[in-house]
């Protein structure tokens, strides 16, 4: 049975019935105000009373409450107490947060700035944090906000402050319930509950385990769900807290759902007994008389029903939440006395007013009252003709079933021919990258080592001189390890090709990774007196270490190839739009690429071989290689180049999101 706006009355239910047992404690801002005209003390003491009354104000006139922060931060800066300077930017911070977002990143950045360049000011520096935080949520950069606030929690753990860990615990629940992450949602208001647990705080306590059940409410459905409140019903029941009334609606609401109106019933009316004889009309009491009208219609006890409807209506005249509702459940009595077009009309009213309903769910239930209304007046109709409508049915099921047999065998025909065609166009490419193998094999790799094998035997000649000497082994040290990267990448890229390597994604520092591997290449560069300059923050990421290895060293050494002598190759790192993802670029001052080779750079049955600036040989298999690599680890790369000016090649890499 569909209720209207279930979530947003239930949760109006439950704050209304929490906020009803709070006392408001108005701020004495009058005595505040005449002890600051008559105040002798010191001027520690003098600022607190300006913070004070800056904060009594903030609920009652907020004008008075920031020209009072604002007198604070100037007593504070003509005393030299950065604390209590801190204090007030904090405070203004809060008070534009609604308003001024641009002046709450100021001077929350501003106390921020403060606490952490003095010492002792960890809890000026902890809000302040919150405050940033505040900021970015309402600018919806909630990865910018996740920061600030686990700095903050790692403070209050520090101070061991459990009230204000409390809040943070709180906060980033909240954040992460904007970004519909549940599983943190949940872990966090765990992390609430032990923390009250631990305080021996009971009000926070319940709060906590009452927020958890709110967690489940979606799976009303479930058995476990309606366990937990009942349990934690009788709880708050024993320990007489003033979440009782709430836990009671949410279990009513709950055995409903669930089709037990009965046992809803006891729920429902404990919390009208609580409540009835307090309340003034108010749309929660018209919504708890709604739904104990739902139990009786359910239960088929009409006047009962009709009774709590008339209650409802006599509460609250509005039809925000409760007309569409009462016209539904007036349609369920009227089916239940036979009064079908009673039925009809009051569920096409519901559907006028009620904008939270399915365009399915309308369909169907209208159709359904309709077609009820008509049996009603065709009560008369002629048999023959009913029988004539079924075989008709039939058939229309029957050229229905074989159209639809029919249209699936010639659905599978297509699969299979796209699958074929697809097959032969993947063995045409495995044919090609083979055929690309092999020359690199015969060509790339056999002649570098036909070469060193001629090197070898020709240096190995007792006539030359030391200095000749020298200059061979160094001409083949350059060639083995430019033939051992060839190897490398070669079997590498086959491995990939054959079994489709599996990554194993890690956390590791971006910048320290990077500069080992232009460590590593420094002599090859140094040859070429060319200059590696690297731009990067440390940043997590998260990916195959040994891929991003590859990849880098490839990229690198392609800059180093195609550069000029004396140049310079660029590597940064910068945090992509999205905040998820980390670009690195690598940049050469070079021989640039014409724009066929563009074209075809990443294909390898159609690279074509460039010399790099120093005839050093190339296959192109090391990009080929790289874009693998790369897309395994769920990143992207691309470049830019002009030729005769140089190349910049990118890729982006997955981040290191969750900070614990």
């Amino acid at each position: 049975m569909y209720r209207l706006s279930i979530f947003i009355i239930i949760k109006l239910i439950s704050c209304f019935l929490f906020s009803v047992n709070l006392t408001a404690q108005p701020f004495n801002v009058d005595s505040l105000e005449r002890c600051l005209e008559s105040f002798k003390g010191s001027r520690e003491e003098k600022g607190a009373l300006l913070l004070n009354l800056s904060n009594a104000y903030v609920r009652i006139d907020t004008a008075k409450s920031r020209i009072y922060a604002l007198e604070t931060v100037k007593f504070a800066q003509d005393n030299s107490l950065i604390g209590l300077e801190a204090s007030g930017y904090i405070t203004l911070a809060s008070l534009y947060s609604f308003t001024d977002s641009s002046k709450t990143k100021l001077y929350a950045t501003k106390a921020l700035s403060l606490a952490q360049s003095h010492k002792g000011l960890e809890i000026q520096q902890a809000k302040a944090l919150g405050s940033l935080s505040n900021y970015y949520i309402r600018s919806k950069q909630y990865y910018l906000a996740h920061v600030q606030m686990k700095e903050a929690e790692k403070i209050f753990i520090q101070l061991n402050d459990l009230e204000q860990l409390f809040k943070v615990y709180y906060n980033i629940r909240i954040l992460y319930s904007l970004i519909n992450d549940k599983d943190n949602i949940l872990r966090y208001a765990n992390k609430e509950l032990e923390l009250a647990i631990k305080a021996g705080d009971k009000k926070n306590e319940f709060l906590a385990r009452y927020n958890i059940g709110k967690l489940h409410f979606e799976d009303k459905e479930k058995q476990e769900t309606l366990d937990y409140y009942l349990d934690f019903y009788q709880l708050s029941l024993n320990e007489n807290t003033n979440l009782t009334d709430n836990i009671a609606a949410d279990c009513g609401n709950i055995l409903l759902f669930q089709n037990r109106p009965r046992e809803a019933l006891y729920y429902l009316n404990k919390v009208l007994e609580s409540n009835e004889t307090k309340l003034q009309k108010t749309v929660v009491m018209s919504t708890l008389y709604t739904y104990v009208a739902e139990a009786y219609a359910m239960l088929q006890l009409v006047d009962s029903a009709e009774y709590f409807l008339k209650k409802s209506q006599d509460e609250y005249d509005t039809q925000d939440y409760i007309i569409p509702n009462i016209e539904r459940i007036r349609s369920e009595l009227n089916f239940i006395k036979g009064d079908y077009r009673s039925a009809f009309q009051n569920y096409k009213n519901f559907h006028f007013l009620s904008d939270s309903l399915s365009q399915t769910l309308k369909t169907s239930e209208i159709s359904r009252i309709r077609n009820w209304y008509e049996l009603e007046q065709k009560d008369n109709e002629n048999e023959l003709l009913q029988q004539e409508k079924q075989k008709q049915q039939k058939l229309i099921t029957f050229l229905t079933g074989t159209l639809s047999l029919i249209f699936i065998l010639f659905a599978l025909l297509i699969i299979l021919y796209r699958k074929t065609v697809e097959k032969n166009n993947e063995l045409k490419s495995l044919h090609t990258v083979k055929d690309k193998l092999f020359s690199v094999i015969s060509h790339d790799l056999r002649a570098p080592m036909a070469t060193l094998t001629s090197m070898l035997k020709f240096a190995n000649k007792k006539s030359l001189d030391t200095e000749t000497r020298a200059h061979f082994f160094s001409d083949i040290s350059t060639r083995v390890d430019d033939t051992f990267s060839l190897l490398d990448n070669l079997l590498r890229w086959s491995k990939n090709q054959m079994k489709r390597i599996v990554p194993s994604p890690v956390s590791f520092n971006i910048r320290k990774e990077i500069q080992e591997i232009t460590d590593d290449l420094l002599n090859i560069a140094q040859a070429k007196k060319i200059t590696l300059n690297v731009h990067c923050e440390e940043f997590l990421v998260y990916a195959d270490r040994d891929m991003f290895a590859v990849v880098m060293r490839n990229l690198l050494t392609n800059a180093i190839k195609y550069s000029f002598p004396k140049g310079e190759v660029k590597i940064v790192t910068k945090l992509a739009n999205d905040l998820k993802m980390i670009t690195v670029s690598v940049k050469d001052v070079g021989i640039g690429m014409s724009q066929e080779v563009q074209d075809n750079l990443f294909k390898l049955s159609k690279t074509k071989s460039v010399k790099g600036t120093n005839n050093e040989s190339g296959t192109g298999l090391g990009l080929a290689l790289c874009a693998d690599f790369v897309k395994i680890n769920s990143g992207d790369i691309w470049f830019n180049s002009k030729e005769g000016e140089g190349s910049t090649f990118f890729f982006s890499i997955p981040m290191t999101i969750d900070i614990n």
